[in-house]
């Protein structure tokens, strides 16, 4: 551990003798691979969400291999539960009793992906996305055409003609309108995005609790590391510090109550955190811009 510490402080002391335009891309490099390990540690499937996002209609299948008897399933459902079901209901019932809720980044260790039915299927635990994907395919195969994925910064779910289902809300800021169905693709469809309202951007930053809280923790750690050089003086780098994961803690209330639904429609600690969090990071740069803490101090005579 000695020894790292010492070629990490080596590593800094070279990073701060260099001019500052390439100091800057240096550590806004480092930042953006401590970033990417943290939300995207698999860029493969970084790089596949991001073409799944420009083409949703690749992640429909509703020829799967498992889908006629998937479909038998689900007739035997609607034959046999009581009150009647109605079609929708079944395959949203189906969906929730196979397919397992697991986060995304618990199943696919990525902040977010989006996969295909088949591997839906395959894995049988998924989060919204893949919930939604899996139940639109099954409505396709069952004669619903205009089925499809509607989602919003928070959450993805299904609408079908006005029928929506897979927990629908309000706010809806990706889906598709138009087109028309070629060989069980919608094709020449319009994307449509819209700005979140207010509410879904903080119940989407509210989930930032479920998100696993050593993966955000060092994305904070580093950028306070990067604004202020921890070797010139490590008492005021670990003051910082403290406060900068005092204010995360602090946020992570905000978020577990809103959740919960604790929260009004303001409450202070997200201000609070927010002040905490930024002022211990302006604090940092604002130290470090001046020269307070010089890397190489001066001898003094003797």
């Amino acid at each position: 551990m000695n020894r790292l510490a010492s070629i990490g402080a080596a590593g800094w002391r070279w990073l701060e003798t260099r001019r500052p335009l390439r100091r800057a891309g240096f550590k806004l490099a480092i930042f953006a691979v401590v970033v990417l390990f943290a939300l995207y540690p698999n860029p493969v499937l970084l790089v596949r969400q991001i073409f799944h996002l420009f083409d949703t209609e690749s992640l429909i299948q509703p020829d799967l291999p498992a889908m006629p008897a998937i479909n038998r399933e689900i007739d035997q459902l609607i034959a046999t539960n009581k009150p009647v079901l109605t079609e929708f209901k079944a395959v949203e019932r189906f969906v929730y009793r196979r397919i397992r809720y697991q986060y995304d980044w618990h199943g696919w260790w990525n902040l977010d992906y989006w996969p295909t039915t088949a591997e839906v299927w395959e894995r049988q635990r998924e989060d919204c996305d893949g919930r939604a994907v899996l139940a639109v395919s099954i409505l396709r195969a069952r004669g619903h055409p205009e089925a499809r994925l509607v989602a919003n910064l928070q959450h993805v779910w299904v609408a079908v003609g006005t029928n929506e289902l897979m927990g629908p809300m309000e706010d809806k800021n990706f889906r598709r309108e138009g087109g028309k169905m070629v060989n069980g693709k919608l094709v020449g469809a319009k994307t449509l995005i819209t700005m979140p309202s207010l509410k879904t951007v903080l119940d989407s930053l509210a989930m930032t609790c479920k998100f696993p809280a050593w993966r955000v923790v060092l994305i904070l750690v580093t950028l306070l590391a990067l604004a202020f050089h921890p070797g010139t003086d490590a008492g005021r780098f670990a003051v910082l510090c403290a406060i900068m994961l005092a204010g995360h803690a602090v946020f992570i209330d905000w978020c577990v109550r809103r959740i919960d639904r604790d929260v009004p429609e303001f409450d202070w600690n997200l201000p609070v955190a927010a002040v905490m969090i930024i002022g211990a990071l302006v604090t940092s740069f604002r130290s470090a811009g001046r020269g307070k803490f010089p890397l190489h101090r001066p001898d003094t005579a003797a």
